[in-house]
């Protein structure tokens, strides 16, 4: 019997349900502003060891949050979390240490810059969040915030900045109406984004810094590039659907192992752009744009870049590439590509200078007009 008392009580341990926090127990009323009810029940989640954090149905209005390690913000269906529309209710991403490797366009109108605090404002950090994750099939609204002192003198907070953190995991939201990029990520180990729903705003999902990442079987209608960002190792795209009023996967930085598989990358945008209009609703861009250092110096070398059993279709070109100083390409591949309907170059892929990929190999791919 004292052999088998331990056994028995490590077995209830392990069945042991997680804990779950509803956001309504903390005081978080439909139609009014629930900051502060919100963020308790996130702290309080994590100090009970992690577990999840309920939005039920209804709206529910807030300001910035802050993601626990642990917790999966959970949004049920029909739950509306929406951002204030005051640019001045968002704080800004502090970073814990130096990530000014991923900063671009210092001295433009386009300036990223991680010790901007106007830049890092975001809804919802994961500030060095480990195992925090975001799911439901809810929606989480940025509202377009309208911000004078942004980017191009309008871009609002982003609606996610999750930044230094691990095992980060976010699945099935729609994501809208961001007042700058729907996600930003910087220096992330092991992020999976999983059957996410991104409509309106600037950029899609914008990662600068990444080892092992995963996004698949994410629809995306955006204002700007639906993926962008660089500085990837090992960055796996599949099963994407992917529209655009700009480009559909951007890669700004170089990168060391990206692999896009089976997506269809197809315009005209659904949105218009959300800077320049409809102008450039009609007309979405690249499917695939590979410019390390267009932003600004990029140190580094991409390599092992294979495009594979892609669909493209009213678009200008199927890929662009350009390599700027201070970067180097090596080797792109581009196997099974179907392009059509294009308005650009009927090649499959369109140098955008001098510089390119030292090796470029392409095989089965049908290209037309």
């Amino acid at each position: 019997m004292k052999r088998i008392l331990p056994l028995l009580l490590l077995a209830v341990a392990c069945t042991s349900k997680p804990a779950v926090f509803n956001i309504t127990d903390y005081g978080a009323q439909p139609g009014t502003v629930c900051t502060e009810a919100i963020q308790q029940a996130l702290d309080q989640c994590a100090l009970a060891g992690g577990g999840q954090v309920i939005i039920p149905e209804g709206t529910f209005l807030s300001a910035t949050l802050y993601l626990r390690d642990n917790v999966d913000l959970h949004l049920a269906d029909g739950a509306l979390l929406q951002g204030v529309e005051d640019p001045d209710a968002y704080l800004p991403y502090i970073p814990e240490h130096d990530l000014t490797r991923y900063d671009s366009g210092n001295g433009t109108a386009n300036s990223n810059c991680v010790n901007d605090r106007q830049w890092m404002k975001a809804f919802l950090i994961g500030a060095g969040v480990k195992n925090a994750s975001i799911s439901g099939s809810g929606t989480i609204d940025g509202v377009h915030v309208f911000d004078v002192r942004g980017e191009e003198n309008m871009r609002g907070p982003h609606t996610i900045i999750v930044a230094e953190a691990q095992n980060f995991h976010m699945s099935g939201v729609h994501i809208t109406r961001a007042a700058n990029y729907a996600f930003l990520g910087y220096a992330l180990e092991n992020p999976v984004f999983e059957d996410l729903f991104i409509t309106e705003g600037w950029d899609g999902i914008h990662i600068r810094g990444c080892d092992n990442g995963v996004i698949r079987r994410c629809k995306f209608q955006t204002g700007d590039d639906s993926i962008a960002g660089g500085y990837w190792n090992n960055m796996l795209i599949e099963q994407c659907d992917i529209n655009s009023s700009c480009n559909g996967i951007r890669m700004i930085m170089p990168s060391d192992g990206l692999e896009i598989r089976d997506c269809e990358l197809h315009g005209p945008g659904v949105y218009p752009h959300r800077t320049s209009g409809e102008a450039r609703r009609s007309n979405m861009l690249f499917g695939v744009e590979l410019e390390p250092g267009a932003w600004g110096k990029a140190e580094g070398t991409a390599r092992e870049i294979y495009l594979h059993h892609l669909k493209m279709w009213n678009l200008s070109s199927p890929v662009g590439c350009s390599v700027r100083e201070g970067s180097v390409a090596e080797d792109l591949t581009l196997e099974e590509i179907t392009a059509t309907e294009l308005t650009g170059a009927a090649i499959p892929v369109v140098s955008w200078n001098d510089e390119g990929f030292r090796q470029i190999t392409i095989r089965n791919c049908t290209i037309s007009r």
